[in-house]
């Protein structure tokens, strides 16, 4: 958002008695980033699918053997690593899986190993709670903190150092595009 240009046609905007709705003028002012509003829009449809699922919905499985409750659990995994690589803590540990799962399939793996055995209660507890530390997390950022570099954030675990993408990148993937693959497969479990 260019906070110039909007400074400069907020008072056209007032004069015509463009005020924008509540929510617009709430979000305006609540959100610190420009990622805040995507996330949130996608984490409510997944998580109203969820709710009309119920608690027996969570233990439908699909034809890979993953329950719904198993896809709460992997989202909220990678929840837990977005919010060490922002913090600059170890992903995996904050996973809570060792180092010998160092590809994304043995990662899904080792994941869906340590929780496979949790009652769909505590699926759900976890998938919110780390939700809930995710995004506070996410508001005290601003964008451009988002714009650092993965390196800035994991100087123990760096990429390539030609490797500059934002931080962002890693949001986007761990949040709302990730919760909308999410919903596609559970949507395909429901049928």
């Amino acid at each position: 958002m260019d906070v110039g240009r909007e400074a400069r046609r907020a008072p056209a905007r007032l004069r015509r008695g463009d005020r924008g709705s509540e929510a617009d003028r709430e979000r305006r002012m609540s959100a610190p980033n420009n990622v805040v509003e995507p996330i949130e829009k996608s984490w409510k449809e997944l998580n109203q699918l969820v709710e009309s699922l119920g608690p027996m919905g969570l233990t439908m499985t699909g034809p890979d053997g993953w329950a719904v409750k198993d896809h709460l659990v992997h989202v909220a995994a990678w929840e837990h690593s977005l919010i060490a690589l922002l913090d600059g803590s170890d992903r995996r540990s904050a996973m809570g899986i060792g180092p010998e799962a160092s590809e994304t399939d043995s990662i899904n793996a080792a994941v869906w190993s340590l929780h496979r055995e949790e009652k769909p209660e505590q699926a759900l507890a976890y998938f919110r709670q780390t939700h809930t530390l995710l995004m506070k997390l996410l508001g005290g950022m601003s964008d451009s903190d988002l714009a650092l570099p993965y390196n800035h954030y994991q100087r123990n675990d760096p990429r390539d150092p030609g490797d500059d993408r934002p931080a962002l990148d890693w949001v986007a993937g761990n949040t709302y595009e990730h919760y909308a693959e999410h919903i596609t497969w559970i949507r395909a479990i429901q049928r």
